[in-house]
Protein backbone atom coordinates (compact mmCIF):
# COMPACT_ATOMS: atom_id res chain seq x y z
CA UNK A 1 0.00 0.00 0.00
CA UNK A 2 1.78 2.99 -1.01
CA UNK A 3 1.44 6.33 1.66
CA UNK A 4 1.20 9.74 0.39
CA UNK A 5 3.61 12.12 0.69
CA UNK A 6 3.11 15.98 1.71
CA UNK A 7 4.28 18.00 -0.82
CA UNK A 8 5.75 21.38 0.75
CA UNK A 9 4.18 24.60 -0.29
CA UNK A 10 6.26 26.31 -3.15
CA UNK A 11 7.75 29.61 -2.65
CA UNK A 12 5.28 31.13 -4.96
CA UNK A 13 2.04 29.43 -3.61
CA UNK A 14 3.31 30.98 -0.46
CA UNK A 15 3.25 34.36 -2.22
CA UNK A 16 0.01 34.01 -4.24
CA UNK A 17 -1.57 32.90 -0.57
CA UNK A 18 -0.38 36.44 1.62
CA UNK A 19 -1.46 37.95 -1.62
CA UNK A 20 -4.68 36.73 -1.32
CA UNK A 21 -5.40 37.16 2.27
CA UNK A 22 -3.89 41.02 1.90
CA UNK A 23 -6.88 41.59 -0.80
CA UNK A 24 -8.99 40.52 1.29
CA UNK A 25 -8.00 42.54 4.64
CA UNK A 26 -7.94 45.49 2.21
CA UNK A 27 -11.46 44.78 1.23
CA UNK A 28 -12.71 44.38 5.02
CA UNK A 29 -10.78 47.74 6.37
CA UNK A 30 -12.34 49.17 3.53
CA UNK A 31 -15.61 48.66 3.67
CA UNK A 32 -14.94 48.99 7.80
CA UNK A 33 -13.97 52.33 7.03
CA UNK A 34 -17.05 53.33 4.94
CA UNK A 35 -19.47 52.08 7.32
CA UNK A 36 -17.54 54.03 10.35
CA UNK A 37 -17.01 57.24 8.29
CA UNK A 38 -20.72 56.89 7.17
CA UNK A 39 -21.85 56.45 10.66
CA UNK A 40 -19.85 59.62 11.81
CA UNK A 41 -21.49 62.15 9.00
CA UNK A 42 -24.86 60.80 10.28
CA UNK A 43 -23.86 61.39 14.04
CA UNK A 44 -22.84 64.94 13.18
CA UNK A 45 -25.94 65.04 10.75
CA UNK A 46 -28.29 64.16 13.37
CA UNK A 47 -26.49 66.88 16.10
CA UNK A 48 -26.78 69.30 13.81
CA UNK A 49 -30.48 68.93 12.90
CA UNK A 50 -31.09 68.81 16.54
CA UNK A 51 -29.17 71.70 17.55
CA UNK A 52 -31.27 73.90 14.60
CA UNK A 53 -34.13 72.44 15.74
CA UNK A 54 -34.07 73.52 19.09
CA UNK A 55 -32.77 77.36 17.98
CA UNK A 56 -36.41 76.72 16.02
CA UNK A 57 -38.02 76.01 18.89
CA UNK A 58 -36.97 78.16 20.74
CA UNK A 59 -37.13 81.42 18.59
CA UNK A 60 -40.74 80.28 17.73
CA UNK A 61 -41.43 80.38 21.21
CA UNK A 62 -39.40 83.59 21.93
CA UNK A 63 -40.50 85.65 19.18
CA UNK A 64 -43.58 84.48 17.63
CA UNK A 65 -45.54 84.57 21.60
CA UNK A 66 -43.63 87.80 22.65
CA UNK A 67 -45.71 90.92 24.16
CA UNK A 68 -45.11 94.40 25.26
CA UNK A 69 -44.59 94.17 29.10
CA UNK A 70 -43.53 97.02 31.16
CA UNK A 71 -42.23 97.82 34.93
CA UNK A 72 -40.97 100.69 36.63
CA UNK A 73 -37.74 101.95 36.91
CA UNK A 74 -35.79 103.22 39.75
CA UNK A 75 -36.84 106.52 38.32
CA UNK A 76 -40.52 104.88 38.65
CA UNK A 77 -40.85 105.56 34.83
CA UNK A 78 -42.57 102.92 33.10
CA UNK A 79 -40.67 101.02 30.73
CA UNK A 80 -40.56 97.84 28.71
CA UNK A 81 -38.73 94.44 30.03
CA UNK A 82 -36.74 94.16 26.59
CA UNK A 83 -33.39 94.67 25.50
CA UNK A 84 -32.18 94.29 22.03
CA UNK A 85 -28.71 94.64 21.37
CA UNK A 86 -26.58 93.57 18.65
CA UNK A 87 -25.43 90.64 20.84
CA UNK A 88 -28.08 89.79 23.19
CA UNK A 89 -31.65 89.79 23.44
CA UNK A 90 -34.28 89.93 26.30
CA UNK A 91 -37.60 89.52 26.09
CA UNK A 92 -40.98 89.14 27.64
CA UNK A 93 -42.62 86.39 26.09
CA UNK A 94 -46.69 84.20 27.05
CA UNK A 95 -46.21 80.58 27.69
CA UNK A 96 -48.41 77.63 28.67
CA UNK A 97 -49.09 77.76 32.45
CA UNK A 98 -48.75 74.63 34.22
CA UNK A 99 -49.52 73.85 38.01
CA UNK A 100 -46.21 75.44 39.71
CA UNK A 101 -45.92 78.41 37.10
CA UNK A 102 -46.51 81.26 39.07
CA UNK A 103 -47.82 83.22 35.57
CA UNK A 104 -48.18 83.24 32.31
CA UNK A 105 -45.01 85.50 31.45
CA UNK A 106 -41.60 84.15 30.63
CA UNK A 107 -38.77 86.18 30.27
CA UNK A 108 -36.14 85.28 28.01
CA UNK A 109 -32.82 86.32 27.58
CA UNK A 110 -30.15 84.52 24.55
CA UNK A 111 -26.52 85.24 23.90
CA UNK A 112 -23.73 83.63 23.66
CA UNK A 113 -21.39 82.17 26.31
CA UNK A 114 -18.06 80.35 25.85
CA UNK A 115 -19.41 79.15 22.21
CA UNK A 116 -22.36 78.32 23.18
CA UNK A 117 -25.60 79.53 22.52
CA UNK A 118 -27.39 79.41 25.85
CA UNK A 119 -30.91 80.26 26.80
CA UNK A 120 -31.50 82.24 30.48
CA UNK A 121 -35.18 81.62 31.34
CA UNK A 122 -36.36 83.34 34.57
CA UNK A 123 -40.21 84.00 35.94
CA UNK A 124 -39.36 87.07 37.68
CA UNK A 125 -38.52 90.48 35.03
CA UNK A 126 -34.92 90.12 34.04
CA UNK A 127 -34.76 94.11 34.06
CA UNK A 128 -32.88 95.86 30.97
CA UNK A 129 -31.12 98.29 33.10
CA UNK A 130 -30.31 96.50 36.06
CA UNK A 131 -27.00 93.97 35.31
CA UNK A 132 -27.72 91.33 37.83
CA UNK A 133 -29.84 88.58 37.06
CA UNK A 134 -32.76 88.26 39.37
CA UNK A 135 -32.30 85.25 41.98
CA UNK A 136 -35.09 83.49 40.25
CA UNK A 137 -33.45 82.28 37.50
CA UNK A 138 -35.44 79.48 36.90
CA UNK A 139 -33.56 77.40 34.03
CA UNK A 140 -29.87 77.88 31.72
CA UNK A 141 -30.14 76.06 28.68
CA UNK A 142 -27.38 75.36 26.01
CA UNK A 143 -28.92 75.80 22.62
CA UNK A 144 -26.12 75.22 20.24
CA UNK A 145 -22.68 74.15 20.65
CA UNK A 146 -19.24 75.31 18.63
CA UNK A 147 -21.43 78.86 18.23
CA UNK A 148 -18.28 81.61 17.42
CA UNK A 149 -21.19 84.65 17.84
CA UNK A 150 -24.40 85.96 16.81
CA UNK A 151 -25.83 88.67 16.16
CA UNK A 152 -29.49 90.04 16.30
CA UNK A 153 -31.23 92.82 14.02
CA UNK A 154 -34.62 94.16 14.42
CA UNK A 155 -37.42 96.02 11.85
CA UNK A 156 -38.66 99.28 12.04
CA UNK A 157 -40.17 101.56 10.17
CA UNK A 158 -38.30 104.98 8.43
CA UNK A 159 -39.82 107.86 7.99
CA UNK A 160 -41.42 107.52 4.57
CA UNK A 161 -42.93 103.90 6.16
CA UNK A 162 -40.31 101.85 4.37
CA UNK A 163 -38.91 98.68 6.53
CA UNK A 164 -35.99 99.25 7.96
CA UNK A 165 -33.25 96.90 10.09
CA UNK A 166 -31.86 98.25 13.28
CA UNK A 167 -28.19 97.07 14.56
CA UNK A 168 -29.45 98.09 17.96
CA UNK A 169 -33.01 98.63 19.29
CA UNK A 170 -33.18 101.95 21.58
CA UNK A 171 -35.75 102.22 23.98
CA UNK A 172 -35.94 105.99 23.91
CA UNK A 173 -36.24 106.06 19.75
CA UNK A 174 -39.40 103.98 19.63
CA UNK A 175 -43.02 103.41 20.50
CA UNK A 176 -43.55 100.01 20.24
CA UNK A 177 -41.47 96.62 19.98
CA UNK A 178 -39.81 95.85 16.90
CA UNK A 179 -41.77 94.58 13.65
CA UNK A 180 -39.47 91.43 13.31
CA UNK A 181 -36.41 90.03 14.40
CA UNK A 182 -33.48 88.58 13.06
CA UNK A 183 -30.72 86.23 14.55
CA UNK A 184 -27.58 85.60 12.96
CA UNK A 185 -25.68 82.41 14.53
CA UNK A 186 -21.96 82.30 13.26
CA UNK A 187 -20.79 79.01 13.74
CA UNK A 188 -16.92 77.80 14.39
CA UNK A 189 -16.04 76.44 10.94
CA UNK A 190 -17.35 79.88 9.72
CA UNK A 191 -21.01 79.17 8.39
CA UNK A 192 -23.47 80.95 8.81
CA UNK A 193 -27.68 80.46 9.53
CA UNK A 194 -30.12 82.80 9.94
CA UNK A 195 -33.59 82.78 11.76
CA UNK A 196 -35.95 85.68 11.36
CA UNK A 197 -39.66 85.75 12.95
CA UNK A 198 -42.35 88.71 13.53
CA UNK A 199 -42.88 89.43 16.84
CA UNK A 200 -45.83 89.61 18.38
CA UNK A 201 -48.00 92.49 20.28
CA UNK A 202 -47.65 94.90 17.14
CA UNK A 203 -51.24 95.04 16.04
CA UNK A 204 -50.42 98.45 14.86
CA UNK A 205 -48.46 97.28 11.82
CA UNK A 206 -50.46 94.29 11.59
CA UNK A 207 -52.16 95.56 8.36
CA UNK A 208 -50.94 95.75 4.92
CA UNK A 209 -49.80 99.42 4.25
CA UNK A 210 -49.94 102.71 5.82
CA UNK A 211 -53.20 102.71 8.69
CA UNK A 212 -52.99 106.42 8.62
CA UNK A 213 -53.63 106.18 5.13
CA UNK A 214 -56.22 103.16 5.19
CA UNK A 215 -57.93 105.43 8.13
CA UNK A 216 -58.25 108.48 5.53
CA UNK A 217 -59.35 106.74 2.71
CA UNK A 218 -61.63 104.88 4.62
CA UNK A 219 -62.96 108.34 5.99
CA UNK A 220 -62.92 109.83 2.86
CA UNK A 221 -65.81 106.71 1.62
CA UNK A 222 -67.84 106.95 4.95
CA UNK A 223 -67.96 111.19 3.92
CA UNK A 224 -68.98 109.92 0.05
CA UNK A 225 -71.65 107.65 1.53
CA UNK A 226 -73.56 110.32 3.69
CA UNK A 227 -73.24 112.45 0.50
CA UNK A 228 -74.59 110.40 -1.54
CA UNK A 229 -77.70 109.68 0.98
CA UNK A 230 -77.96 113.44 1.50
CA UNK A 231 -78.68 113.79 -2.18
CA UNK A 232 -81.19 110.56 -2.48
CA UNK A 233 -83.11 111.79 -0.15
CA UNK A 234 -82.83 115.41 -1.40
CA UNK A 235 -84.57 114.40 -4.98
CA UNK A 236 -87.56 112.03 -2.98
Amino acid sequence: MKTLRRTPFTLVELICAMLVMMVVALVIATAASSFYNGYRRSVTATEKLKERMAIDRIWDTTIANMLPFKWNDENNSSRYVFSGKSDELLVTTLRRVYGNDPSALLFIRIKVEDEQLVAIYSDYPMLPWEEDEPSAVTKREVIAEDVANVSFQYADRDEDNELEWLEEWEEEEHANLPLAIRMTVEWRNGTREYWLRRTCGVSYNSTFGNRAAATSSQATRANNSTRAGTRNRGAR
